[in-house]
């Protein structure tokens, strides 16, 4: 992965998991489009999470498929993830951007 990405997606976060809200110095970064279902490398499709959000935990993205979908933390295959919408911890809804800001969705 370019380190230009991973840099602007830390950024975005500010030490805090884009999943749960807690925060970290120590995190995964998940491809919201599954690499599987040819999820790129782009801010748009990435989110900075905890290790145990990622895959580790009981309440972990990959172990809650349907939640993760309706979160927007896995996006589905034939959705284009800077237009997908993502819940942040704090309840609000936006869509995340290629220039690694959270951009507000309009009520």
């Amino acid at each position: 992965m370019d380190k230009k990405i991973a840099e602007a997606v830390l950024q975005r976060a500010k030490g805090y998991c884009e999943m749960c809200g807690l925060p970290g110095d120590d995190f995964a970064l998940h491809h919201r489009r599954l690499r599987s279902q040819g999820g790129l490398d782009q801010v748009c499709n990435l989110i900075a999470v905890h290790h145990a959000c990622h895959n580790l935990g009981t309440n972990s993205i990959h172990n809650q498929p349907a939640k993760a979908k309706v979160k927007g933390w896995i996006c589905p295959s034939w959705a284009d993830p800077a237009e997908y919408p993502y819940h942040l911890p704090d309840g609000r809804i936006v869509r995340l951007s290629n220039e690694g800001t959270y951009e507000k969705l309009e009520a």
